[in-house]
């Protein structure tokens, strides 16, 4: 059987993807919390893990002219490197319980707030200087895996990781493929 696949299989956004050299103390967290929470749902494979920045948007189709528009913003943002801090662990509210199928609760590291904000904002003014629509709320979180359950906001062990390069990706829904349209590395501009 084919995987199902939405409406709008082409879904395009801003993000920070994790580094390989992260990736192994990320799953072990992931692993870990999974099994103290309860969570048995869907887990994010490690490949995958990311934060997310802008959602450019969903589509049935990606179209030419939006992935230009959306690669000549990401030219736009200058920033420098920075570290992306995780210190508390929870289930976001998700996509309710509808007929006869259970809720599906993303679970999710908080990041700290600070430069991944600023990064955000950077990119939706961008964004919109270039004719795409940006969200002016931002929580920057990992998502870990997909469950019915809910778990309320708990206190972790700091982790995290450097954010060196912005991405703009590609997901093919339903696929669990990421592609990337564009890099752009996060560095102080000359002076």
């Amino acid at each position: 059987m084919p995987p199902l696949r939405p409406k709008r299989p082409d879904r395009v956004f801003f993000g920070l993807l994790l580094e390989a050299k992260y990736r192994s103390e990320f799953w072990a967290l992931q692993r870990r919390l999974c099994d103290i929470n309860g969570i048995t749902g869907s887990l994010l494979l490690k490949e995958r893990f990311h934060v997310s920045l802008q959602h450019v948007g969903d589509y049935k189709r990606l179209r030419s002219k939006t992935e230009f528009a959306a690669s000549r913003s990401g030219r736009l943002v200058e920033m420098p490197a920075f570290e992306v801090t995780f210190g508390h662990a929870v289930s976001f509210a998700g996509r309710p319980a509808a007929r006869g199928r259970p809720p599906l609760r993303p679970f999710v590291l908080l990041a700290d707030e600070g430069p991944v904000c600023e990064l955000s904002r950077l990119i939706g003014i961008a964004m919109k200087a270039n004719g795409l629509k940006s969200a002016d709320h931002f929580a920057p979180h990992m998502t870990l895996a997909y469950d019915e359950k809910f778990v309320p906001r708990q206190p972790i062990e700091p982790i995290g990781f450097v954010a060196r390069e912005f991405v703009l990706v590609h997901s093919l829904r339903g696929l669990t493929i990421y592609k990337d349209l564009s890099r752009w590395p996060l560095m102080a501009a000359p002076s």
